[in-house]
């Protein structure tokens, strides 16, 4: 989809490899490459005078920022009056998480003609903090939608991934499950496989027999060979501000979804069992029958609410509203 009117526009991404980072694939990487936006890397050794010369944007979207040079490129282009819009993934402002980043996310913000977040609670949680105003616009889906799994199997065929940033969520649920006493087999898509592995074997959970499988991209094809996909979030300011995209790339997929009941996500409380893991299992298996239905509304749910085309368009609407 390539636009005219967008041909001002740059994507900047701060991470040397963007394409390894889920959030800035599905964040960035793929709304640019939909709309024909063109995309810039800007590192801590760039110089922001000759990296506006040479491209001469009117409009910047930046990326979360993970360097503070970024500051510096934002700042010399509001004084060229070129446009700001500016993308926050987990600005949670607890000072106690591993990803704290007020420090830099402030002057970016304030510098911003446009607050992007990924989700409704992302943005009350922003506005709270700071009296700034976003706009939602959540990720995009990775994959084409599949069809749904032919039955809940047992011994159940659960699968997990995400990051090792969400290594903590899985480790905190897994003696929950394996005290349910059923057979599961878990199959884990994540990079560190091995630093989780070695936590996981100090759980001795000996009713779950666990595979490991290094992130990919297309990693997809193992989601499809389990039935079910389990979503544990804790209750903290961390992930109060996640993306949806783990949800809606679960149910997308066709997979049956155990999700946590966190209120940031109560809009999939109808499509996915949400509550308690463990306690979903038991469901499960016990009602079984009623799990597809779920995850058929779930799915038209996601077409029409989620789908790359409807994304792609809060996208165009954010930046010709600053044309």
């Amino acid at each position: 989809m390539n636009n005219k009117k967008l041909d001002g526009v740059l994507w900047v991404f701060s991470f040397h490899n963007p394409g390894i980072m889920p959030s800035n694939v599905v964040g960035g990487i793929m709304p640019a490459d939909i709309l024909g936006i063109k995309k810039m890397i800007f590192l801590d050794i760039h110089d922001p005078e000759k990296a506006l010369s040479n491209l001469k944007p009117k409009i910047l979207i930046i990326s979360k920022a993970f360097h503070d040079k970024v500051i510096d490129l934002i700042e010399l282009a509001k004084k060229r009056k070129i446009k700001i819009i500016s993308i926050f993934d987990d600005w949670n402002f607890d000072i106690n998480s591993k990803t704290f980043n007020s420090k830099r996310n402030l002057p970016i913000a304030n510098n911003s003609d446009v607050i992007i977040v990924k989700t409704k609670s992302a943005s009350e949680v922003l506005y709270n903090n700071t009296g700034l105003v976003s706009k939602v616009v959540p990720d995009m889906l990775r994959f084409n939608t599949h069809k749904l799994y032919s039955k809940i199997n047992y011994p159940f065929n659960l699968s997990w991934f995400g990051m090792h940033t969400n290594h903590d969520t899985l480790l905190g649920e897994l003696i929950n499950i394996n005290n349910t006493n059923f057979k599961i087999n878990l199959k884990i898509v994540t990079n560190f496989c091995d630093e989780l592995k070695l936590e996981i074997n100090k759980l001795k959970c000996n009713n779950i027999s666990f595979e490991y499988i290094d992130w990919h991209p297309r990693f997809d094809k193992e989601i499809v060979n389990s039935d079910i996909v389990i979503l544990p979030y804790p209750k903290d300011k961390e992930r109060l501000v996640k993306s949806s995209n783990r949800i809606i790339d679960s149910i997308n997929l066709g997979r049956f979804v155990l999700l946590s009941d966190v209120v940031q996500f109560r809009e999939f409380k109808n499509y996915t069992f949400f509550g308690d893991i463990a306690e979903g299992l038991k469901w499960l298996k016990k009602n079984s029958h009623l799990a597809k239905n779920k995850i058929q509304r779930g799915q038209k749910y996601i077409k029409e609410n989620y789908s790359n085309e409807i994304t792609a368009k809060k996208w165009k609407d954010v930046i010709i509203s600053l044309l």
